[in-house]
């Protein structure tokens, strides 16, 4: 007997590596306008970024630390994190106008449900 083994030849039949064209597909472009497509990119990072920090909060009731200590581990560790990451005058602009902003909202949260706290009526930012 021969030790080479019969192969099957393949007469009559072609290989095509060709993807047929569907006719139903369509071009869609998602940069028409950059500013729509760069608060689409915002709008998605913070659900998805309140949806961890939410986590967080949810993970930081069952632990023995205080939440005061959990809460400033969990800044230290973003702030170093973006330190790292982005050019430091970026980060420090970040830092500020997002240290500003929490800051605002907070006085301005207070302001609306906890009005007695505020003797002044003047539109300053300090709590008495």
């Amino acid at each position: 007997m021969s030790e080479y083994k019969k192969t099957k030849s393949r007469k009559g039949k072609k290989r095509n590596n060709i993807v047929p064209f569907k006719k139903d597909l369509k071009v869609v472009s998602t940069n028409d306008n950059p500013i729509d497509a760069k608060q689409v990119e915002t709008d998605k990072l913070n659900g998805h970024v309140k949806e961890l920090f939410n986590d967080l909060g949810k993970f930081t009731e069952g632990c023995k630390l205080n939440s005061s200590e959990m809460w400033y581990n969990i800044l230290f560790y973003a702030k170093q994190k973006a330190l790292m990451s982005i050019p430091y005058f970026d980060y420090k602009a970040a830092d500020k106008g997002s240290s500003d902003e929490v800051a605002e909202n907070f006085v301005n949260f207070h302001k609306e449900h906890c009005s007695e706290l505020f003797v002044k009526k003047e539109d300053d930012r300090t709590l008495n």
